[in-house]
C-alpha cells in the first residue's frame, strides 16, 4: 500500500477517533495480506479492536469516577472469615437485578468485617457492567447530603445561586 493512501487511512481513523486502528493499521494490513483474508473478515477484525479497546477505556473511567478507595473483588473475599455473610447472596447482588428494579444495598457493621469490601467489589461489578458508580463512606454521603439541603433545590445559596446538578450514581 502507497505511503500517502496509508496516510490518509491513518488520518480518517484519527479524525473518527478510531485510534486503536489508527495504531495498528499498518500490522493489521499486512496480516491480512499475508493472510489473504476477505474484507468483511478483516474490517470485523478491525472493528472489533476498536470496539474492545473502547469499552475497555471506558470501564477504566467507570473505575476512575467511581472514587474507590482501593480495588477489591468478591472471588478475594473471605467468605469463611465472615460466616454471617451469604455468599448466595452476595453474589446475586453482583447481577444488578436490585439496580434495575430501584433497589439499594446498605453494609452496616462494626468495623473490620469487610464492608467496604464488599461494597468496592459490588461497585467493581457494576463498572463492568456498563454502571456508573460512586463510592462514599457514610460519613461524606452525610455531609454531601446536608450540603445539597443547605444549599436548595437550585444547586446554590439564594445569594450565589448555582445551576442544578444531577447525579446519575
Amino acid at each position: 500500500m502507497s505511503t500517502p493512501q496509508l496516510e490518509r487511512l491513518r488520518e480518517h481513523c484519527h479524525q473518527l477517533r478510531l485510534y486503536q486502528v489508527e495504531n495498528e493499521l499498518t500490522a493489521r494490513l499486512e496480516q491480512a495480506a499475508k493472510q489473504e483474508i476477505s474484507y468483511a473478515e478483516f474490517l470485523d477484525e478491525l472493528l472489533a479492536l476498536e470496539v474492545g479497546s473502547k469499552a475497555q477505556k471506558h470501564h477504566q473511567m467507570r473505575i476512575a469516577m467511581a472514587r474507590f478507595p482501593f480495588q477489591k473483588t468478591l472471588e478475594s473475599f473471605d467468605f469463611k472469615f465472615q460466616p454471617s455473610i451469604d455468599p448466595k447472596q452476595i453474589r446475586e447482588l453482583t447481577t444488578g437485578r436490585y439496580m434495575e428494579s430501584g433497589d439499594n444495598v446498605l453494609f452496616l457493621g462494626p468495623p473490620g468485617v469487610g464492608k467496604s469490601h464488599l461494597a468496592v467489589a459490588l461497585g467493581m461489578k457494576a463498572c463492568e457492567q456498563g454502571v456508573r458508580t460512586l463510592f462514599s463512606s457514610a460519613t461524606a454521603l452525610i455531609a454531601m447530603l446536608g450540603k445539597a439541603l443547605a444549599e436548595g433545590p437550585t444547586g446554590g445559596t439564594a445569594e450565589d445561586p448555582q445551576p442544578t446538578a444531577t447525579f446519575n450514581y
